[in-house]
């Protein structure tokens, strides 16, 4: 065998690993949003220059429990900043305090769900909200 069909074979083999490790992914709308309880609460920052708000989520997703949650914020297409962090889930019902400043700025966030049976534990479902603006209820 050459050494390019190596190589190229090598290649394949990698990419299916790495897809394979990813998460699935499903969006969150406006739509779908109850279905995967999820609601985002303006709760009033008391400053008309910042925005303070609870995303509520479910502890579970089939089997698997919520186990890493990142946000994202944005100012306008631009990402200011972002972080990852490990969620140790509770019995109360897990939720997220953000708060942001109001103007041209969003938030995102992914919620990774990790199961802990099988052949491949670890975080193997996540829920993607693109816009916590745009999911916020009434409060």
């Amino acid at each position: 065998m050459s050494r390019l069909s190596i190589i190229f074979f090598t290649s394949l083999l990698s990419t299916g690993v790495v897809a394979g490790g990813l998460p699935a992914n499903i969006d969150i709308t406006p739509e779908n949003a109850i279905e995967y309880s999820i609601s985002v609460q303006d709760l009033g920052s008391g400053d008309p220059e910042t925005l303070l708000y609870q995303l509520r989520f479910s502890e579970k997703l089939g089997h698997c429990l919520a186990g890493r949650v990142q946000t994202a914020l944005y100012a306008g297409r631009r990402e200011l900043s972002s972080s990852s962090m490990d969620y140790p889930v509770n019995t109360n019902g897990p939720s997220l305090l953000v708060h942001f400043p109001a103007k041209e700025h969003d938030m995102a966030v992914t919620i990774q769900y990790c199961c802990t049976a099988g052949l491949a534990p670890g975080c193997k479902k996540s829920l993607s909200i693109n816009s916590l603006k745009g999911l916020r209820s009434a409060k």
